[in-house]
Order: C-alpha cells, then structure tokens, then sequence
C-alpha cells in the first residue's frame, strides 16, 4: 500500500472518528450542569478535525506533500488522545 493510499485510509478513519465524537457531544443528554463541557468538546474536537483532518484528506486526494499529509493524518487521533488524557486527568 503506497503512502497516497494509506493518508486516504487514515482521513477517512479520523472523519469516522470525528463525526461519532462530534454527533454523541452535540447531541448529548447529560446534565444541564454539564452540557456545557459536552459542546465545548464537540467544538474543540471539530476545531481540530478542521486544522488536521480535512487539510490531510484534501492534501492527500490532490496527491500532493504526502509526507505531510501522513503526518496531519496521524495528528487528529495523536492531540485528541493527548487532551482526553488531559480532561481525566483534570477532572478526575
């Protein structure tokens, strides 16, 4: 499997990723306390599929920088996995 090919595997699987995160954050039934964080996830978590995501499927569906597009790829789930970390670790 050449590097085009996998970007577009990966962009896929982080759009995947991010429309389950984003749809449960939005559409979330939790507490009126707490619902507040729930869009601001949703939010934070669409702000970063934006500036990652969409640039590497985009990049790599042009076939261009595909180096580049590999590694905006592999950041969307790389600082998600970093700032839910952050979120337990805070509001735990």
């Amino acid at each position: 499997m050449n590097v085009r090919a996998t970007t577009i595997a990966i962009g896929i699987l982080d759009a995947l990723g991010w429309a389950a995160v984003a749809w449960t954050c939005f559409d979330s039934y939790s507490d009126k306390t707490t619902i507040g964080f729930d869009f601001a996830a949703g939010v934070i978590v669409t702000g970063l599929f934006v500036v990652t995501g969409v640039p590497s499927l985009i990049l790599s569906c042009l076939g261009r920088a595909a180096k580049i597009a590999l590694a905006l790829g592999l950041a969307f789930p790389a600082i998600f996995v970093v700032l839910f970390v952050a979120a337990v670790i805070e509001f735990v």
